[in-house]
C-alpha cells in the first residue's frame, strides 16, 4: 500500500475519547508526586561517591595486583624452561668434547691373521730413549686381554 493510502484509511476511522472523569483521576494519582520531597542529606551523597571511589580503587589495585603476579609467573616458567635448554645443551656440548678429546684410536692395517691398531692415547705414555738402551714404550694391544 501507498503512504497516502494508507494515511487516509486511518483518518476514516472513528476517534477514541476518554471517558468522564479521566483527567481528574490522572491528576489525582500525580498530585502526591508534586508535593515538595524531602531531599536526601548532602552527606550521605558524599558518603555514597567516597564508597563508590574506595571500591574503584580496591578493584583496580586487585587487579593490577592479579596482572603483575600472572606476568612474574610467566617470565619464571619462561626461565625455568630457558635453564633448563641451558643445561640440556651444556650436557650435549660436554660429551661432545669428550668424544672430541679422547684420544683416536688408528687402525693401520692388517691381513688375515693380524691387525695393527694404534691407541693415540697410550702414545703420549711412551718414553723412548734415542740412545739405544730399552726403554717403556706402547704394549701391543695382543698383550691386551681387553681386545676389539
Amino acid at each position: 500500500m501507498e503512504d497516502q493510502r494508507l494515511t487516509d484509511l486511518l483518518r476514516e476511522l472513528p476517534r477514541e475519547h476518554a471517558r468522564p472523569g479521566f483527567t481528574a483521576r490522572v491528576l489525582d494519582v500525580l498530585e502526591p508526586l508534586d508535593a515538595p520531597r524531602r531531599m536526601a542529606p548532602r552527606w550521605s551523597f558524599r558518603l555514597a561517591t567516597a564508597v563508590a571511589a574506595a571500591t574503584l580503587v580496591a578493584v583496580a589495585i586487585s587487579a593490577g595486583a592479579l596482572r603483575g603476579g600472572a606476568r612474574q609467573h610467566r617470565e619464571a616458567v619462561q626461565a625455568r624452561q630457558t635453564l633448563e635448554e641451558l643445561r640440556a645443551e651444556h650436557g650435549r656440548l660436554e660429551q661432545e668434547l669428550r668424544e672430541i678429546s679422547a684420544p683416536p684410536v688408528v687402525y693401520l692395517g692388517g691381513d688375515e691373521k693380524v691387525d695393527y691398531v694404534l691407541d693415540l692415547g697410550k702414545m703420549g705414555n711412551a718414553e723412548v730413549e734415542l740412545s739405544g738402551a730399552s726403554a717403556t714404550s706402547a704394549t701391543p694391544v695382543a698383550y691386551h686381554v681387553n681386545t676389539f
